[in-house]
Parts: C-alpha cells; structure tokens; sequence
C-alpha cells in the first residue's frame, strides 16, 4: 500500500507541476494565498490557484486550477486541467478533463475524455464523456455515461452507468450495479469474479482473470525485470562513485530509526513542498528540481538497500567479499523481497523508506564534514 501511495502522490505532483507550467504561459491568470474566484464570463484561457478556488461563469478558453479546494461550477468550453484536495466539475467542459485529488467527483458533460485519478473518484449520474473515461483511486464510481471505453484501476470500482464501449478493470473487487448497461465486453482483472447485479446488463462477453493467480504466474517476469533494473543502477553507483553505497550502508546500520524517521519525513513533505512552489509562477523551477530530487532518491533507495544487505550477509557468515559480489547479492535478494504478490508493496516501502532516510542522513553528514574541513 505505500508504495501506491508514493506513486499517486508522485503522479498528482507531475500533473500539477506540468499544467502549471504550460498554463503560467497563457495571458491570465488569477490567485491568491486563500481564495481565487471567478464571478464574471471569461473570454481567454484560465490559470488560477489559492486555498480555494470557484469558477462560477463561463471560460471560454482552458482552465488550469490548483488548490485545497476546487470547485467548477460554470461551463469550460476548452480542457480542464486541476489538482487539489477536494476538486469538483459540475459545469459542463468542451474538452477534455485532468483532474487529480483526494477527492475527485465529476457531474457533467465532458467533450471528449476524462481522466481521473484520487483517492476517490466519482464520474456522476448526470456526467456524459464524449470518447474515453480513465479513472485511477482506491474507491472508484462510475455512474454517468461514457460513450466509448471505459477503464478503471482501483482497490473497489462500482459501474453504475451506460458505457457505450469495453469495460476494462482491475481492482480488488468489482461491482456491475443495478441498472448499468455495458454495450460491450466486460474485462475483469480482480481477486475475485465481479458481482453483476440482476438488473445489470451486459451485451458483450464476460472476461476475469483472477488477479492472484495471475501476479503468481507472471512473478518470474517480474523478478527479472527488477533484478536487471537495480542492478543496473547498483553497479552504476558502484563505477561512478564506490565507496557511497558502503557510506550509506554504515548510516544504516549505525542510525536505523533515524533513517526511518528521516525517510518517512522526505515522503511526506517533499511532496507537499513541491506542490506548493508550483502553483507559484516563480517556483516553478524549483518544484521541478524538488521533484526530480525526490524522484532520484526513490530510486537509488533500493540500491542502497540491496548493499546493505549484501554487506549484512558477508558480515553474518564471516566472508570479506567485494563490493560488487555484496552488491549482486543484495540486488538479487531486495528483488525478489519487492516483486512478491504477496508482499512486494510492504518489502518496496520498508526499502523505500529506510533507503531515503539513510541516503538523506548521509547527504547531510558529508555536507556538515565538508563545511568543518573548509
């Protein structure tokens, strides 16, 4: 689970950072540190962020909208692009619709396609998509219209609506509800069959694939394709610059809760920098380093992790071995720990956070040892 967590909140930064990069070009925009609204028609593109923010008459160019709070009221007659806490598009959008939240709830026509992604994802009864639905969380509901396809990725995933085209899903559980008409094939991808209320149609084929069987039968493919990419990586660090992963390896052992803590503050509030430096115009530059920080130090995580391991083994059955058989072993262990079915999510978050605090540990040590000598 945390590993979807870091990806999510990774993806929603990417958005942002990006939308608002492309719309800070664009000839308005509006904002403050608390409330951004817009009460009068609006005959040019869109960009506005604050705590919260509420679109109440007609845009007829883009909106890009960023905040706590995101509220759509009025109709869009170009794409919507927004993230925040809590955004809502209840006016009708001639375009297509970006949206990433905890919250994320659609209730009107939508042009051509939508793509929502949130810890809850609502497209509503009264919402029509005019050519595909993408829709990405851990409770997701689809009740309103899509005239094409649909695909849902989601912990539980509800379809409610008349979908014109294929349902694909892949969730814990899914649930075809009363009234829902599907005019072509269902995909199922889920631990087990989807519950298809009687009063459900579905003029396609029904397709499930159980979910469980399937990571087991694929776990091979998996494995080797983690093993090869951190290993890749682990003896790249080793070529470039050879004693870091032993340096970060002793931080490990000597500072483990520290490297804990340390890892759990870098997840959580690198993000959330990043995220409010880009809905400035002046950060954006720096919320792209931040991110792209952030991004690196996730990654090298597990290779510092697979080195410690190594190196832990080594110790533990009295063998001095170089760095590069300590490296291929940890890499080989760590890989498999993170590609199980069962638990590759927890392996890949303890990795994750003990990597990042331990890298994050070292990083600062050098800097204190570098100013001390200067």
């Amino acid at each position: 689970m945390v590993a979807k967590h870091v990806a999510a909140a990774s993806a929603s930064i990417f958005m942002l950072i990006g939308f608002t990069a492309i719309a800070a070009t664009q000839t308005a925009s509006t904002g403050d540190d608390s409330r951004a609204g817009v009460q009068d028609r609006f005959t040019d593109d869109l960009h506005t962020a604050g705590r919260i923010v509420h679109i109440q008459q007609e845009v007829t160019g883009d909106v890009a909208a960023a905040g706590a709070e995101v509220t759509i009221d009025a109709p869009v007659d170009g794409y919507v692009m927004s993230a925040g806490r809590a955004v809502t598009i209840a006016g009708r959008v001639g375009n297509d619709v970006w949206a990433a939240g905890e919250t994320v709830n659609v209730d009107n026509t939508v042009g051509n396609n939508a793509m929502l992604a949130g810890r809850d994802v609502s497209l509503g009864r009264n919402a029509v998509v005019g050519h595909d639905a993408r829709l990405a969380g851990n409770t997701v509901t689809a009740e309103g219209r899509v005239e094409r396809n649909l695909k849902i990725g989601a912990e539980t995933a509800r379809i409610g609506g008349n979908i014109g085209g294929t349902v694909s899903a892949r969730a814990e559980r899914v649930s075809v509800l009363p009234g829902a008409v599907i005019r072509g094939d269902l995909f199922v991808r889920a631990n087990q069959p989807p519950d298809i209320s009687p009063q459900a149609q579905v003029l396609g084929q029904v397709h499930y694939e159980d979910l469980t069987a399937s990571q087991w039968a694929s776990w091979p493919a998996k494995w080797l394709f983690s093993f090869l990419a951190l290993l890749g990586l682990g003896l790249a660090a080793l070529i470039f610059a050879p004693a870091w992963p032993a340096r970060v390896a002793v931080t490990m052992r000597t500072r483990t809760w520290a490297s804990i803590l340390s890892g759990i503050f870098v997840l959580v509030v690198i993000p959330i920098a990043a995220l409010a430096l880009a809905v400035t115009i002046v950060g954006i530059p720096l919320a792209i380093v931040l991110f792209a920080f952030y991004i690196s130090t996730l990654l090298l995580a597990g290779v510092f992790v697979s080195y410690r391991m190594g190196d832990w083994l080594m110790q533990r059955f009295h063998r001095l071995q170089s760095i590069w058989v300590r490296m291929i072993i940890g890499v080989l262990i760590v890989s498999i720990g993170i590609s199980l079915p069962a638990i590759g999510l927890i392996v890949t978050g303890i990795v994750v956070i003990l990597g990042a605090g331990a890298l994050t540990l070292e990083r600062r040590s050098q800097r204190v040892h570098a100013h001390s000598i200067a």
